[in-house]
């Protein structure tokens, strides 16, 4: 397996990125309680836990000076914004791809997965941009929204080199509402709406720029079920609404669907039954076969999944690489031919 050179905020190794997240996170409120303690004096603070760890952090650390504990939560803050804020603009990078979406295009910023692919393939002088416009969580039937849109926009306005969107949306919907038993004409209405849904925000997000793309990234197989579904039932219907959004994104001029079942048990394999690289990746444009990818009687390996539903950090950083090869690459290096698909190759296919 081709590792990369490094991950995320990290050279070098894997991590997992809520790990990270959560300990940032509990340092800074720990400063921030030492912040709020020297301003305003808690009643009885003295005999509080909180308390007495901070008194035992202050003993450790040996700070005497009253007028420097003030000011130990803006340090922190200052030293968070040095360590990783900083070097991604020291980097001079030009964003060219903007994460939209839910959890997966947000723990796929978070990792910098994007960043760290397109310099493991050449392309390290463009980067990835997402932290306020990816929402975990967030189902397509809010994307419709146009406050949602509006700041899609925004990030568009302040990023005026961004030609990419890499959107990541739907999954929430279909996870949250579909069951093995719900009536035909039920699954038929709900996979109906997520495509349309879908196709709204597509032609919204195309319309906001004219040299912008959007690629529509789908899900992989997950490693759970859902009401009486078992996790192989589960992804065979979400593998379903993938092939109707992929034949919603066929017409659609400047759009680009990516089929990514099967990604993860490429390169992964599943535990001892399937080896890494054995099954066929998912087919592309413009006929897409195969279709899915992989092995559908098999869930993913546990190695590619951070839970039942999202993908590692490593996972995700193949998906990311996965994107670039598939479409990315060509985007970005050849924008004055790949801008439109013209409107007589789309009828053709």
């Amino acid at each position: 397996m081709c590792l990369p050179k490094k991950f995320g905020l990290f050279k070098n190794q894997f991590v997992n990125i809520q790990t990270v997240n959560y300990l940032t996170f509990a340092i800074l409120f720990f400063f921030l309680l030492e912040f709020l303690y020297e301003n305003i004096k808690p009643i009885k603070a003295s005999k509080s836990l909180i308390c007495k760890w901070r008194n035992c952090f202050i003993e450790k650390v040996k700070v005497v000076d009253m007028g420097k504990r003030k000011y130990l939560f803006s340090l922190m803050v200052v030293m968070v914004v040095v360590g990783v804020v900083a070097p991604v603009f020291a980097e001079g990078k030009t964003p060219r791809i903007l994460m939209v979406g839910d959890s997966w295009a947000w723990f796929m910023y978070l990792n910098r997965s994007l960043r760290d692919a397109l310099e493991d393939m050449g392309l390290g002088a463009y980067e990835e941009v997402g932290i306020f416009t990816t929402v975990p969580g967030s189902e397509v039937s809010q994307w419709v929204n146009p406050k949602w849109l509006e700041q899609v926009k925004k990030e568009l306005d302040n990023y005026p080199t961004i030609d990419i969107i890499h959107l990541s949306v739907g999954g929430n919907d279909f996870l949250n509402n579909w069951r093995i038993d719900m009536p035909p004409e039920a699954k038929e209405a709900l996979f109906q709406q997520v495509v349309r849904d879908t196709e709204t925000v597509i032609h919204t997000l195309l319309e906001m720029k004219p040299n912008l793309r959007v690629a529509l990234i789908e899900y992989d197989y997950i490693n759970k079920g859902r009401g009486r579904a078992r996790c192989q039932e589960l992804n065979l219907a979400g593998a379903e609404l993938s092939r109707r959004r992929m034949e919603m994104c066929k017409k659609i001029e400047r759009c680009r669907h990516i089929q990514t079942y099967g990604v993860m048990q490429y390169y992964f394999g599943v535990s001892s039954d399937i080896p890494p690289r054995t099954v066929t990746l998912p087919g592309q444009y413009p006929n897409y076969q195969p279709f899915p990818g992989g092995n559908p009687d098999y869930c993913n390996d546990k190695k590619a999944m951070m839970d039942d539903v999202h993908l590692s950090g490593e996972g995700y950083y193949y998906l990311a690489r996965y994107c670039i090869e598939v479409i990315y690459k060509e985007w970005l290096t050849n924008s004055a031919s790949s801008l439109v698909v013209s409107k007589s190759e789309k009828k053709r296919n």
